[in-house]
C-alpha cells in the first residue's frame, strides 16, 4: 500500500513538473467584450527542452458559437513581436462541447485547453508577454467566464 501511495506521488509529481505557467483570468460579467485583452507573462529559462502552449478558455452552454477566433500577440522582454490568428474549437459539428464539463448534476461550464503552439523552443531565456484578443465579429462575446495560458514543457521525445 505504501508503494502504492509513493508511485502514485511520483506520477503526480511528473506530470505537473512540465508546467511552467498557468493563469487565468475572469471575464466582466461573463462577456467578453472586445477591449477586455488580457495580458500574462511568463519567464522561460530552459531554451534546450520544446514547449507547449495552450489557450484556456472556460465557458458556459449560452456560448452561441462552435468556435472562438483570437488574436494572440507574443512579445519578448526587447519588444519584438508576433501576432497569430488562432481558431478555437469548442465545439464538434454536431454542437457537442469539447474539453471538460462541470456542474452539478448537468455539466453547465466547459473546459477547453486548446494548443496554440507545438514543441515551440524559446530562443534564449527571456520573460514573454501574451495578450489575447477576442476576434469574432460581435464586440461582446456571452458565456465566456475566463481565458488564460498555459505553458508547459512537452511531453514528446521524453
Amino acid at each position: 500500500m505504501r508503494a502504492a501511495w509513493s508511485l502514485s506521488l511520483l506520477l503526480l509529481a511528473a506530470c505537473t513538473d512540465r508546467v511552467v505557467y498557468q493563469a487565468d483570468v475572469p471575464v466582466p460579467d461573463a462577456h467578453w467584450d472586445r477591449s477586455h485583452t488580457p495580458e500574462f507573462k511568463f519567464l522561460v529559462k530552459d531554451t534546450v527542452r520544446p514547449h507547449d502552449v495552450y489557450i484556456d478558455v472556460r465557458h458556459t452552454s449560452e456560448y452561441p458559437y462552435q468556435d472562438l477566433y483570437l488574436f494572440v500577440d507574443l512579445w519578448d522582454a526587447e519588444g519584438r513581436h508576433l501576432r497569430d490568428t488562432v481558431d478555437c474549437l469548442l465545439a464538434d459539428p454536431a454542437g457537442r462541447w469539447l474539453g471538460k464539463g462541470t456542474g452539478f448534476i448537468h455539466a453547465d461550464r466547459y473546459e477547453a485547453h486548446v494548443l496554440y503552439r507545438y514543441r515551440d523552443r524559446f530562443p534564449r531565456p527571456d520573460t514573454f508577454t501574451v495578450r489575447l484578443e477576442q476576434a469574432m465579429r460581435v464586440e461582446r462575446l456571452p458565456g465566456i467566464l475566463d481565458v488564460g495560458i498555459s505553458v508547459e514543457r512537452s511531453a514528446v521525445g521524453e
